[in-house]
Parts: C-alpha cells; sequence; structure tokens
C-alpha cells in the first residue's frame, strides 16, 4: 500500500491577530484578524476615516503597531522590519518620488538604494517603461509628467524589485480612465507571482478584485470574494423609469420596506430589504399609487457592489 499523500499549504503572506494601531486617543484599527496567502488582488474598500491607509502603511512596516500577532511575508511588524521594507513595494496616496529627477533616475535609485544588480535593473526597467508606454518620456522630469503618468511610475518603481507584497493606496485616485486601465493591467500582472494589496473607492475596481475587506471605523466588518459579499447582503435592487425620477425616489422613501431610493440620471435606484419586499409587482403598485408619477418601466436588478458597501455603510452607521 502506497503511504497517504498530504498536500502542504504555503504560510500565508500576511497573518493578523489583533492588530491595533492608535494615533494618541484615537484608535485607527481595533484589532484585526486576516490571514492572506498569496497570488490575488485584495480590495480594501470602506469609508473615509475607516483605517484603510493606516492598514496599509502598518504592512509596510511603517507604523508601530500592537498585535497578539503580525506577520508578514515572514516579518514581525512589532519587531525590525528594515528587512521587510526591502521586499515589498508600496505605493502611497500621494506620490511620493523625486519630482526633480526623471523617470528613468528615479527608478535607477531605487535600483541603488535596494542594491539591485545593474543587468537586472536595466531589463526590468526597460520591461516596466515598454508595458506603461513611459519609454518615449523616461527622460522627462517626474514633476512635469500627468496626474495618470505620475501614478504608472509609482506603480512601475514598486514593481522593479518584483516584490512578493505590492501595497497600493488609492492608486488610481483622479486618474484618467485609459491610465486606470494600464494600471489594472499592471496588477493583474503581478498578482501571478505576488499578493497585492489595493483601498479603492471605485466600485468596478472593488468588483475586479479576487478577495474585499471591508472597513469602518477601524474595524473589520466583512470579507470575500465580491460575490459572497453581494449574497451575503439582505437586499433587493430596482430600477424604476418614470416622468419625474426625483420625486419617485422621494415616493420611494415613504414605504416601510424601503432602505434607500435616489435618483441616478433618468432613472430611480431603490433597494428592498428582502425580508419585507412585495416583489416587483407591490413595490409597483405602491409606487403608482400617487397617480402623478408616471412610471412606464421598473425591473429588479442584480445587486452590485454599490449597493453591497453601502450596505454595509449602514448598518456600521446604525
Amino acid at each position: 500500500m502506497s503511504p497517504t499523500t498530504q498536500t502542504t499549504q504555503p504560510p500565508p503572506v500576511i497573518a493578523l491577530r489583533g492588530l491595533r494601531k492608535t494615533f494618541g486617543a484615537r484608535e485607527a484599527l481595533k484589532g484585526i484578524d486576516i490571514d492572506l496567502p498569496g497570488q490575488q488582488i485584495v480590495g480594501v474598500v470602506g469609508p473615509d476615516g475607516a483605517g484603510k491607509t493606516t492598514l496599509i502603511r502598518s504592512l509596510a512596516g511603517l507604523l508601530e503597531v500592537e498585535a497578539q500577532e503580525a506577520n508578514v511575508l515572514g516579518f514581525d511588524l512589532r519587531e525590525d522590519v528594515t528587512a521587510l521594507k526591502a521586499e515589498v513595494g508600496y505605493v502611497p496616496q500621494s506620490f511620493s518620488l523625486q519630482r526633480d529627477l526623471s523617470v528613468i533616475e528615479n527608478l535607477r535609485f531605487t535600483a541603488r538604494l535596494l542594491r539591485l544588480p545593474q543587468r537586472d535593473f536595466e531589463l526590468r526597467a526597460r520591461t516596466l517603461l515598454e508595458r506603461t508606454g513611459m519609454a518615449p518620456f523616461q527622460e522627462r522630469t517626474a514633476g512635469a509628467l500627468s496626474g495618470g503618468m505620475k501614478q504608472k511610475l509609482a506603480v512601475a518603481n514598486a514593481l522593479l524589485i518584483r516584490p512578493k507584497l505590492l501595497l497600493l493606496d488609492e492608486p488610481t485616485a483622479g486618474v484618467d480612465v485609459p491610465a486606470r486601465a494600464e494600471i489594472w493591467d499592471m496588477l493583474r500582472e503581478a498578482r501571478s507571482q505576488a499578493l497585492v494589496i489595493i483601498s479603492t473607492s471605485y466600485m468596478e475596481e472593488a468588483e475586479a478584485c479576487d478577495r474585499l475587506l471591508y472597513l469602518d471605523n477601524g474595524r473589520l466588518l466583512a470579507r470575500g470574494t465580491p460575490e459572497e459579499l453581494r449574497s451575503a447582503v439582505p437586499i433587493e435592487l430596482y430600477r424604476a423609469w418614470s416622468a419625474d425620477p426625483r420625486a419617485a425616489a422621494r415616493q420611494a422613501r415613504r414605504l416601510p420596506y424601503v432602505e434607500a431610493a435616489r435618483q441616478t440620471g433618468v432613472f430611480t435606484r431603490i433597494e428592498v430589504l428582502a425580508e419585507r419586499s412585495p416583489g416587483l409587482d407591490g413595490l409597483r403598485r405602491d409606487l403608482m399609487a400617487d397617480g402623478t408619477l408616471g412610471i412606464r418601466l421598473m425591473e429588479r436588478l442584480p445587486v452590485d457592489m454599490e449597493s453591497t458597501l453601502l450596505h454595509f455603510a449602514r448598518g456600521a452607521a446604525a
């Protein structure tokens, strides 16, 4: 009889138990527990002030933290993390590279700082510049770049060392659509060899992540794949076309089973508590009780990421 083969799971890239961070009297992180393996894109979402930036900076080894366990790439965040910083690619919210240096000079500076061999630097820099479409601009000073090009340079700079952990704090905020798409192409490519963690306020970016962490007021309130989080939300989503979408939203908000309603362009978006829902026909009937609305068409939609995250936000506020 052949011996039983046992599959050994690789250790998580990140293992946190009770991670806390305080700034004076304010507790920015209130006991975060997570285990994250590599080769995935994890989105960190939540309202402003939720603790997203603090969590990412903590994982980068930039903050002193308290925890029962705080392990990143085999390093303990509660101890000396100098060696960890050399293995992590980090893109902060604000552009932090040298504005007076050219694109290629910034990359060269990072390579020397991290002692990347010259041959490796030349190959990786050329690949990254071509990949981002920035090769023609490599002699341009970073301060003269557009917002989108600055962020592409920041991501390329973080990828230069081929990190096992890539941390990005809202890297596409205020960036034009083509540059955002190029940055996400880079993140998907990096996922093949790294754990990528990105904080974002864009719904479509949250939808594109493999896994999401929802933070609010320093606490981790929900985690899972986008589909898992959507399926966990006890609401139904409807859309109504009428002569006056704003008035339809006001009327919908008066209904006891409606959690939220607002005008979105030419239609009204309505979120209904599933356990009290009258269904499509019942919602149409209750809205048409006000004969002035002129409801022309109603449909039920799959719950989307916007409804999902707003539901978690309202629950946290309550």
